[in-house]
């Protein structure tokens, strides 16, 4: 490849840059569908001889995204695409736990590896990486892999990650402890060494919280096929199980049905519904995704608690518990009035796609006003303008068909970032047009970081509680929307919680859209607010999240989880506020869930995720080591990665691999680096595509924060005579590169960063800037990107 110079902009800078270099990769390279196994190099490899270039198996078609958990060979395609090719499956089993609105999820995969899978430029097809990978969502966990062949094992592990600096990953072909390239939509994983014909094993194990869905909880997973993994006359049912616990906080059987899939029943009881894919109708079995269907709706609001003690020997001796408040069919109650204003960054890095989608998703949530609603816009940068200058405006048809102009030609990219003033300015507004029994309610949809993030969150909480005496007051709620890898999620995230609202984030191009009207939806209809729970004064060691309790709507249940010394009474008190100013009270049943014999999922990791997020969140906003040292100790407990810890994986002799089990069992800290082959150099650090804490430096100088395709970021590409291990071609090529996770984050940073020397130091710099951007553009077309 030639080597250019980026072309800064003094107004755009990196983000122009790209788009330039974008824009000439399009003209050259133009996407298309290969029409041959062949036509899916690159033209830049596509002199490289045959004997270089990776295989596929007869019979195999190519594939540029895994649909399912499996092993394949991964090979560069076209345009920012990566070609996944199966290897063959014999057996793959889902173990699925639906523990009031998460999955527990345990995948294991049996692949034979044929030897065509594996040539390449460093080897004849005799032994080689192969791939890993796993499709996810953005809200998708991943607590641990591992995987066996005959005369090898790997497992995994989490970790501090003071306590990762000497794991360079020597066993898997790195050589830095920079993170294992993330994506958030795909888990992938190179193993190396495997023989030409070997039989892997691999079992994969995550949580993720359940989609809520016209009125019912949906479980997915992801079970179809990629073509050429089986042969063509073996049925589905011969290599693929599915079974599926659902527990609800109701006493009543859960209610569980499939729209992809027969299934039939395994045992039911109380608040536990078990089933299995039905092989006797494997007639009816097709080659899709496993949705299962829990249905909440009903005709009237329900709430219930579920209680466990600690398990033995668990230091924290409080008992956990969980209580769900589910709402009733929207046309069964009366929703309150709602007075929203909408917060939206315009700052230079919204600019594209990004920008694109969130206006597309503002469009559809003021389309979903009622008449019965006010509403107003701001579109924000370093300034800020209104779409009403004066307050709020009647949501009328005549209105909405304003605001929808008004947004198509003010909300454009530019500016830098300022969430302080608009978000002061909306509070006030909602103040001086007070409206009786509506729910204020402020939407603020960001891609940045700035530097007061603290101070803001310490405004709000200030001024709801100055604001907050009176029960019955209706105090604004405080939504948030982070936008991509630069956004503080976690000041996101304890925003959303002080303001009793909720949080969403999306991280690539492609989910801003959905995800964002996800959010705006899901508020359309609120249904009970100013929820308060009763647990007794006299309870101690009391820990109740989220706090404050949202509100239920429509579209979003209530789930409380907490804990408490000796547990809850076998009834507690919950109220709220429904529409026109009425309390709701009932009293509920907190049953005590001893044991079942159909659920592994202990209660109190149920809620793990959650706590441990907004754990990182108030450790971050009052900066108290002491809060991070809890939050590192509860991850670790529970094995769940967070934003202070880390996934490891490691190779590790069968031996070791039951010692470190046994002092797993017995509540010891367990160090991998004592238990893996290599020691700590032979483990690989596994990135985490879990929102951060942002970059204010990218925001000021307005980089674009979002993740590239996955198929840009995720394979091997033969360059010449090097072959450059799946998963690693950075640390091959760029091993200085301090922006390692993910990949593309190693250019728009770098950009953005040199562009403010330019105008500080004038033209002395003009060579090195030239030195940057060629790396830069050299690192850029050996991904594979623009």
């Amino acid at each position: 490849a030639s080597l250019r110079r980026p072309q800064f902009d003094a107004h755009s800078g990196c983000a122009r840059s790209r788009d330039r270099r974008r824009a000439r990769h399009s003209r050259r390279f133009p996407r298309r569908v290969p029409d041959s196994p062949g036509d899916l190099l690159l033209p830049r490899f596509a002199h490289m001889p045959a004997a270089m270039r990776r295989e596929s198996p007869a019979g195999a078609t190519d594939h540029y995204r895994p649909a399912c958990p499996g092993l394949y060979a991964t090979s560069a395609a076209g345009e920012a695409e990566t070609v996944f090719t199966p290897a063959q499956l014999q057996k793959m089993d889902f173990h699925v736990e639906c523990h009031l609105s998460t999955a527990f999820v345990t995948v294991n995969t049996t692949w034979v590896v044929p030897g065509s899978l594996l040539k390449s430029a460093k080897n004849d097809g005799k032994k080689g990486n192969i791939t890993f990978a796993m499709p996810v969502t953005e809200q998708t966990t991943v607590t641990g892999v591992s995987a066996q062949m005959s005369n090898k094992r790997f497992a995994s592990g989490v970790m501090p990650n003071k306590d990762t600096k000497n794991m360079k990953g020597t066993r898997f072909g790195r050589n830095t402890a920079a993170p294992l390239p993330a994506h958030p939509e795909l888990f992938a994983i190179s193993i190396p060494g495997v023989p030409a014909g070997e039989t892997v094993h691999v079992q994969a194990t995550y949580f993720t919280p359940l989609d809520f869905e016209n009125g019912a909880y949906v479980f997915r997973a992801p079970t179809r096929l990629p073509t050429g993994c089986i042969s063509p006359n073996t049925p589905l049912t011969k290599v693929l199980s599915v079974m599926a616990t659902a527990r609800s906080a109701y006493s009543e059987q859960v209610q569980v049905m499939s729209p992809t899939h027969p299934v039939t029943l395994v045992q039911a009881g109380a608040g536990v519904t078990q089933v299995q894919l039905d092989p006797i109708k494997r007639e009816k079995w097709q080659n899709t995704e496993f949705v299962m269907v829990m249905p909440v709706w009903g005709g009237d609001i329900a709430a219930a608690g579920v209680q466990q003690p600690p398990a033995p020997g668990d230091p924290d001796r409080r008992h956990a518990f969980a209580i769900a408040i589910a709402p009733p069919k929207p046309e069964a109650v009366n929703p309150f009035p709602r007075d929203v204003i909408f917060l939206l960054d315009r700052s230079g890095s919204m600019g594209g796609g990004p920008m694109d989608a969130a206006r597309a998703a503002l469009i559809a949530g003021l389309k979903d006003l009622t008449p019965n609603d006010r509403f107003n816009i701001c579109a924000f940068d370093n300034l800020q303008i209104f779409f009403d200058q004066e307050g709020l405006t009647n949501a009328t048809n005549e209105a909405k068909d304003a605001a929808l102009r008004w947004v198509n030609v003010n909300c454009q990219a530019r500016g830098t970032t300022d969430i302080m003033t608009p978000l002061a300015r909306a509070l006030e507004l909602f103040s001086a047009q007070p409206n009786p029994g509506a729910v204020p309610m402020v939407f603020v949809i960001t891609d940045g970081a700035v530097e007061d993030e603290r101070e803001i969150c310490t405004f709000v909480e200030r001024a709801f509680k100055n604001g907050g005496a009176d029960p019955a007051a209706m105090l604004p709620r405080v939504n948030t929307f982070g936008i991509g890898r630069y956004a503080n999620h976690y000041f996101l995230k304890m925003l959303a919680g002080i303001g009793r609202g909720m949080n969403g984030a999306a991280y690539s191009p492609e989910t801003v859209e959905k995800k964002m009207f996800d959010l705006l939806r899901a508020s359309k209809t609120p249904i009970l607010t100013n929820i308060a729970v009763g647990i007794p004064q006299s309870a101690q060691g009391v820990e109740i999240l989220p706090f404050p309790v949202p509100d239920l709507f429509a579209g979003a249940p209530v789930m409380i989880s907490g804990k408490c010394v000796g547990g809850l009474p076998a009834t507690i008190e919950i109220q709220g506020r429904v529409a026109g100013g009425a309390v709701w009270q009932r009293s509920i049943p907190v049953a005590l869930d001893l044991q079942n014999n159909a659920l592994s999922i202990p209660l109190d990791k149920v809620f793990v995720k959650q706590r441990i997020d907004m754990m990182t969140a108030r450790a971050w906003l009052t900066q108290e080591k002491h809060l991070e040292q809890q939050v590192i100790d509860l991850s670790l407990k529970h094995g769940v990665p967070c934003a202070h810890t880390k996934l490891c994986a490691f190779e590790i002799s069968l031996k070791n691999e039951t010692a470190m089990k046994n002092q797993k069992a017995s509540g010891g800290a367990v160090s991998v680096a004592k238990y893996a082959v290599g020691g700590a150099a032979g483990v690989m650090v596994i990135g985490a595509m879990a929102g951060g804490f942002g970059d204010v430096g990218a925001s000021l100088s307005n980089a674009g924060g979002m993740i590239a395709n996955a198929g840009s970021m995720i394979g091997s590409i033969d360059i010449g005579g090097i072959d450059v291990p799946d998963l690693s071609c950075i640390a091959e090529c760029a091993a200085d590169a301090p922006c390692i996770e993910p990949i593309m984050g190693c250019v728009e940073p770098l950009a953005g960063c040199v562009e403010p020397l330019v105008g500080a130091a004038g033209e002395c710099l003009e060579p090195l800037i030239g030195a940057v951007g060629s790396v830069v553009e050299v690192v850029g077309n050996m991904i594979g990107g623009n």
